[in-house]
């Protein structure tokens, strides 16, 4: 091979390097150099990919050697494979592994029956709204309307104050299980802003009943709230503040459970949605 073919094949090999890392790394591409990219922003910045055809000019006075770009070549295309790993993996990163599983749905769709179920089942403990208005129904009656049961006082903004209290000396070392909580969109704004604190993956079981089965389910329980007048605000208030759930937790898995089969039906269903979400029964 002649001097001036040794030189021209040199020439080739610096033309098609690849740019230096501090150039993808700040996610510029080379300013002198016609490049294609793609931008990834999962992991909360953005990396500029170049394409394999990134040119290099001609004037390499700041390469001085070969081995320089050699090493530029070898060093690149392992940063962006660790970045991209993480990328197309998130949860490799450390995250949130106990649940918080919120039983949402309308009046007398079972959000109690199957929240002791799963407190049972899987040693979540449980807070359910009735709790939360039983604990503070001194305060309520104060608050009260006139007319209005307090046992309807779950939609009153003070229950998020009072979960928010009862949160701070509750284990949360296996989860915890919300029953009927949220109730309203107020309510899931604040639960919205205490999450991030709780350290816990949100899993929310929205479970379905038509107005017709409800209105049926009434009619046995003999409790005043079901009683027709209210029974019908009651499920007007649901679909008014509770349709739209999933706007507030727009990364939470939140899964469809019909509830008006059979009971044992749909506890295989929760059951089903938990083991998908990672959760195991606690061994007997």
């Amino acid at each position: 091979m002649t001097v001036m073919t040794r030189r021209r094949k040199a020439q080739a090999d610096l033309r098609c390097a690849v740019v230096a890392p501090s150039s993808i790394l700040a996610g510029r591409p080379n300013s002198n150099s016609p490049v294609t990219s793609r931008s990834y922003s999962s992991l909360g910045f953005r990396l500029s990919l170049e394409s394999r055809r990134t040119y290099i000019p001609r004037n390499m006075a700041a390469i001085r050697s070969r081995e320089a770009v050699l090493r530029c070549a070898v060093l690149i295309p392992v940063l962006l494979a660790a970045v991209c790993a993480q990328t197309a993996s998130p949860a490799a990163t450390s995250g949130p592994s106990q649940p918080l599983i919120s039983l949402v749905g309308p009046p007398l769709s079972g959000k109690t029956t199957f929240a002791d179920a799963i407190s049972r089942t899987y040693g979540i403990p449980s807070i359910s709204i009735e709790d939360l208005i039983r604990d503070n129904a001194a305060e309520l009656k104060q608050l009260q309307p006139q007319g209005v049961p307090v046992a309807e006082m779950r939609y009153d903004p003070a229950m998020s104050r009072y979960l928010r209290e009862r949160l701070k000396t509750a284990d949360l070392s296996h989860g915890l299980t919300l029953d009927g909580y949220p109730t309203t969109v107020f309510q899931a704004e604040q639960l919205a802003k205490m999450f991030p604190d709780l350290k816990l993956k949100l899993v929310a079981l929205r479970l379905q009943v038509s107005d017709d089965i409800i209105r049926q389910r009434a009619k046995t329980t003999g409790r005043q709230i079901d009683q027709p007048q209210l029974l019908e605000q009651r499920i007007k208030d649901y679909h008014r503040e509770m349709d739209a759930i999933a706007f507030y937790f727009p990364n939470a898995r939140i899964v469809d459970i019909d509830a008006s089969l059979p009971e044992g039906q749909v506890w295989e269903r929760i059951e089903a949605a938990l083991d998908n979400a990672g959760l195991r029964p606690v061994a007997k």
